[in-house]
């Protein structure tokens, strides 16, 4: 068996499993991440009074704070990319 070569022994999980593994825990860890972060401060700037429904101006409010907290991931994340693919 060549263990240098990469395959498999045993069940092990190859590093490319791993690999796509830890990427989606990752990606988890940061969606959820996104959303406490968007929540929390949203909800602080739009819902001054809480209640057990809404106003209209919150719901606008709010849907407004989470359409700006993505455009602004958005942004950071494109200039992420563009700056890794410019050391490559």
């Amino acid at each position: 068996m060549d263990f240098a070569g990469g395959q498999q022994s045993h069940g092990m999980p190859s590093e490319s499993d791993m690999m796509h593994q830890v990427k989606a825990e990752l990606a988890t860890a940061y969606a959820q991440e996104f959303y406490n972060t968007v929540r929390h401060k949203c909800f602080k700037a739009c819902v001054t009074s809480p209640s057990s429904s809404l106003s209209s101006s919150e719901r606008t409010c709010l849907e407004r704070c989470v359409d700006r907290y993505v455009e602004a991931t958005q942004v950071v994340s494109q200039s992420a990319i563009k700056a890794l693919q410019g050391h490559s």
